[in-house]
Parts: structure tokens; C-alpha cells; sequence
């Protein structure tokens, strides 16, 4: 299997390009998944968008991508993509972005801690037409307190490396208008991307809007984030500072 397989997306024409492109990356979301992509399918229908989703099984080693391939055959506007071995968060991102085809993109992540409705309130926003990008503001976290005070670590010390204003860095749905997205042409494989977005935007000058939303707790399955992902955001931090960036 390739890298970037991806079955039953049909031949499309031009016209076809769907409004909005979503990458959903899923690593090891068995439980998830099906969930995640109902309720994002149901939120989208009922407000009219012409979507699609990229599901990015982001190297599970469970049944995730299993349940991708069937819920793509089920339903045309759903885009399965494999990556065989998990090689980063940001990765498995970059990879979905690469298939998105949308006229405006973005990713969502697949572990269901943002609602479905707030994910096209996002969306809503960037199409008024006078942002490039916009992006979700948690103002309420149920994720465990490890991962809140690594959150709010990270949120304190980034502003000391770099000019960006906001109090959620990394916080997600971000959905971004083509060319602001090309503009920006992320790198990052691992836990960087959200920031390495969030500078580049703020050197090119872009408009980013952001969307107060809840971060729910997990229904099922555990976070990915660790302590070790804090070392990580450092060494990225120090490394992207002194080199000019990626």
C-alpha cells in the first residue's frame, strides 16, 4: 500500500470541486471515528455545505482504518487516505491537506472534544469573505489536567519566541481560504504544525479570525499529547527561532 492510498473517491469534473475540504486525521480513533464523521456529515448537510472529508488513517494499528473504507463506501463525499506507519501528527495533516480539493480547506481533529455545529461556525465565518483564515479559541477545556497545564505552558511561553496574539496556539478546526493556505504551505510533521501555521500567518500578514467554542472531554480512546510533547515544542520553538523557520 502506498503511502497516500486512497480508495473510492470518484472522477470528478471541474465543477465538482466541492465548497469545503476537510482532513481529519485518525490515529488509533476505532471508537471515534464513526461518530466523528456522522456528526460532521449531519452539521455540514444541515447547513446546506457542498463538503467533502478527507479521512486520513494516520498509521492506526487498530480497526480505524477498517472503518474508514466502509463509511467511504456509504457515502461519495467521504475520501479515505493511508498512511501505513505513523510518522507524526503533522504528517498525518500535510497528508489530508495534499488530497483536499475544496475551494476553501482546513482539518478537524477526529477525537470529537469539538462539535460538529462549531465546526461549521468556523467555516461560516471564513466564507463572509473578509478573513483568510479562522480557527478555533477553546474558552473551555474538559481534557484532564495534564494536558491543561501543558496547554497553558505552551500558551505562556510562545509569545516570548514569537509575535503571534493568541491565547490558543494550536487550537483546531483551523480552515483557511485556498490561497491562504498555499501561502503558508505548512511543513511540520510532528507536533509543530499548529504553530509553524500560526507564524507564517502572522509574517504574511494574513487575517485570522477566531471562533470561541467548548473542548469537550473524550467520549473514547486517550490523548496524544504527553509531556514528552512539550520537549518537542520547545526544541521546535528554539530551532525555528534561530533558523528563520522551516
Amino acid at each position: 500500500m502506498s503511502e497516500a492510498h486512497q480508495e473510492g473517491q470518484p472522477s470528478l469534473r471541474p465543477q465538482d470541486v466541492p465548497e469545503l475540504s476537510l482532513a481529519i486525521p485518525l490515529y488509533n480513533e476505532q471508537d471515534n471515528v464513526e461518530n466523528v464523521v456522522t456528526n460532521l456529515v449531519a452539521a455540514l448537510e444541515a447547513a446546506h455545505v457542498d463538503y467533502e472529508l478527507v479521512l486520513v488513517n494516520n498509521g492506526s494499528e487498530d480497526r480505524t482504518g477498517e472503518i474508514i473504507e466502509r463509511l467511504a463506501r456509504e457515502n461519495h463525499r467521504l475520501v479515505p487516505v493511508h498512511i501505513p506507519v505513523n510518522q507524526g501528527y503533522g504528517w498525518g495533516i500535510i497528508t489530508g491537506l495534499k488530497h483536499c480539493r475544496g475551494r476553501y480547506l482546513g482539518y478537524a481533529w477526529g477525537d470529537n472534544q469539538v462539535r460538529a455545529e462549531d465546526v461549521v461556525k468556523i467555516f461560516d465565518r471564513l466564507r463572509q469573505g473578509d478573513v483568510d483564515m479562522v480557527k478555533a479559541l477553546r474558552i473551555e477545556r474538559h481534557d484532564g489536567l495534564q494536558r491543561l497545564i501543558i496547554t497553558r505552558v505552551y500558551n505562556t511561553v510562545f509569545p516570548f519566541f514569537f509575535p503571534v496574539y493568541s491565547k490558543d496556539v494550536n487550537g483546531c478546526p483551523k480552515i483557511f481560504t485556498r490561497e491562504a493556505y498555499e501561502a503558508i504551505a505548512p511543513k511540520s510533521r510532528d507536533w509543530f504544525l499548529d504553530a509553524e501555521i500560526m507564524i507564517k500567518a502572522h509574517k504574511l500578514g494574513l487575517r485570522v479570525a477566531e471562533i470561541p467554542v467548548i473542548f469537550y472531554p473524550r467520549s473514547s480512546g486517550k490523548s496524544k499529547v504527553r509531556w514528552k510533547t512539550v520537549l518537542e515544542f520547545a526544541l521546535n520553538m528554539i530551532r525555528y527561532r534561530l533558523g528563520g523557520g522551516l
